[in-house]
């Protein structure tokens, strides 16, 4: 235990950041880890329930591309000397189509407007860390546009599935 303190203090000095500077960019990558593996879960799972095979499919893609930014997250999460955060599975609602792909839309509107408060807090600090949330954001906004489409494409009635 007193090593990873040390490893921690150690990267702190290193990246001229003070404690506190550094424990919130900790927390701020090991909060969006956790938000980026719900991520993966909300959108595996609700590609399971889609009506059309190509939802399914979009949807699968884009929980791919949640876990590969859960893992550009736990690489600097280890590489600051932090612990990955445990991740909780969220149990779904049962719902139809359309209100899955509401749903994610909001999710990832959420999503965006807390990276880029995020952002803001570690652009000037760790410029590397902000490039990485913006290219997270970037994605984020590519699905949200994706889910939207699904969503104008689909039927407000489709049937439950389950």
């Amino acid at each position: 235990m007193v090593y990873q303190k040390n490893w921690s203090d150690w990267w702190r000095q290193f990246l001229g950041l003070s404690p506190n500077g550094y424990r919130q960019i900790l927390k701020i990558l090991q909060d969006r880890y956790v938000d980026e593996m719900h991520h993966v879960q909300r959108y595996a799972g609700h590609a399971g329930k889609m009506q059309y095979p190509q939802f399914r499919e979009r949807l699968m893609a884009i929980a791919a591309d949640e876990a590969r930014h859960a893992e550009w997250l736990a690489d600097k999460i280890k590489l600051f000397g932090g612990k990955l955060p445990s991740v909780v599975e969220i149990p779904a609602a049962e719902k139809n189509s359309w209100q899955y792909l509401l749903a994610d839309v909001e999710e990832e509107k959420h999503c965006s407007e807390e990276l880029i408060e995020q952002l803001q807090t570690v652009r000037d600090e760790m410029p590397e860390v902000a490039e990485m949330l913006q290219r997270i954001y970037e994605d984020g906004e590519k699905h949200r546009a994706e889910i939207r489409e699904m969503l104008m494409r689909s039927d407000p009635q489709s049937r439950m599935t389950g």
